[in-house]
């Protein structure tokens, strides 16, 4: 059975003209049309404190206390702000290709470093000798999980003392459409 995780984050897209055109710079994703991320500083987390309620939906692991097990909670825990706000389902390592929940569309695949906060392909700098820009989808993300594999066992491989890079794993990623 699969377990996906779910996350409340806010969107990073062009309205935020500053900080997506330093990004785009950055980044060389010069095709993007939005980016869709576990990256806590590209798409920070809408929970900011935790209530009493949380712990009983919640995932109690290092990092991922803000990350939930139950859709329904999720959902209602918020009043949510059509274009600012996102609600991702998430699944750790997958091993193949897994049908997304109902009503969530597929975005692709990221990379995160093993604090589960930072993007290793969106938010760590260009890997030139790993992957180019034009990898990416319109997203942001690797739309095929073989090559998102690929590129993470690379960047673990060229960078085993970089903190970000050494223990990076494959994450897939889904927005809910409603």
């Amino acid at each position: 059975m699969t377990h996906w995780l779910f996350t409340a984050r806010q969107r990073f897209t062009p309205s935020q003209p500053k900080s997506w055109h330093s990004y785009i710079q950055f980044s060389g994703f010069t095709h993007i049309t939005e980016v869709v991320t576990l990256d806590s500083i590209l798409c920070p987390d809408l929970i900011e404190d935790l209530i009493d309620e949380d712990w009983s939906h919640n995932v109690q692991a290092d990092y991922r206390i803000t990350w939930f097990t139950n859709l329904a909670y999720l959902r209602q825990r918020f009043t949510w702000s059509t274009g600012q706000d996102q609600l991702l389902a998430i699944l750790e390592q997958p091993s193949q290709f897994c049908k997304v929940p109902p009503a969530f569309e597929f975005c692709g695949f990221d990379i995160l470093d093993d604090h589960d906060g930072n993007s290793v392909l969106t938010n760590c700098g260009r890997f030139p000798n790993i992957f180019s820009p034009s990898d990416v989808n319109t997203l942001g993300l690797l739309p095929d999980l073989d090559q998102a594999h690929a590129i993470a066992a690379k960047i673990r491989s060229d960078f085993p003392d970089e903190p970000h890079c050494c223990n990076c794993r494959v994450w897939q990623v889904a927005r809910d459409v409603n």
